[in-house]
């Protein structure tokens, strides 16, 4: 039981980290800034001369260092995994060339970005097969300072922001969105997910 339920998680992670990976491409092809996080990755992409996707697993590395002494509890399969599966499923995607001319059409493909990559964080963190490395960091940050975790994950968006735009990714109302919007809506599909995927898990 606990085998099978080990490859039901992993399977979980995949499948979220996929999903992450095509919000995060529709996000950028959109054209309005990204997350903060992402436009940090283009950013450093730009400067660089790395792919978005390698600039994902840099980060991410980087990230999870820092809480493998802060907090190491955080960090399991999943935490290794998600940037990985992210970063192909990115850097796949924007191979293909897709230039969208219409203001709409691009709003649209940014709002729909938004939502499936939080669709895809809350299937990811439903699997309880440790953290992303984003999330792993906020979280070790909330325990060694038992401040709110919504307070540190403005304050790391709000940081990834000014250090995309520093290395010449997007200023644009993006990332103004996606902070507005993230939470609420990561919080509105894990309460949604969290019954269907329990049973899924333990039946």
């Amino acid at each position: 039981m606990a085998q099978k339920n080990y490859g039901k998680k992993l399977l979980l992670v995949v499948l979220g980290s996929i999903v992450m990976g095509i919000g995060i491409y529709l996000t950028i092809i959109a054209n309005f800034g990204s997350d903060p996080l992402t436009m940090f990755w283009i950013g450093l992409s730009n400067r660089l001369g790395i792919t978005i996707g390698q600039a994902n697993l840099l980060v991410s590395a980087l990230m999870l260092i820092v809480v493998f002494f802060m907090d190491r509890k955080e960090i399991f399969i999943g935490s290794i995994l998600n940037p990985l599966v992210i970063s192909v499923t990115t850097d796949f995607l924007l191979r293909q060339t897709i230039t969208i001319d219409s203001v709409g059409l691009r709003m649209m493909f940014f709002i729909l970005g938004l939502l499936i990559l939080a669709f895809g964080i809350a299937v990811y963190s439903l699997a309880d097969f440790g953290r992303g490395a984003y999330e792993a960091l906020v979280f070790s940050l909330n325990q060694l300072f038992k401040r709110s975790i919504r307070i540190f994950r403005i304050l790391c968006d709000i940081s990834f922001a000014i250090a995309g735009i520093l290395l010449g990714a997007q200023l644009s109302i993006g990332p103004v969105m996606a902070i507005l919007l993230m939470g609420v809506s990561i919080q509105f599909f894990i309460n949604h997910l969290s019954r269907p995927i329990y049973h899924y898990l333990n039946k």
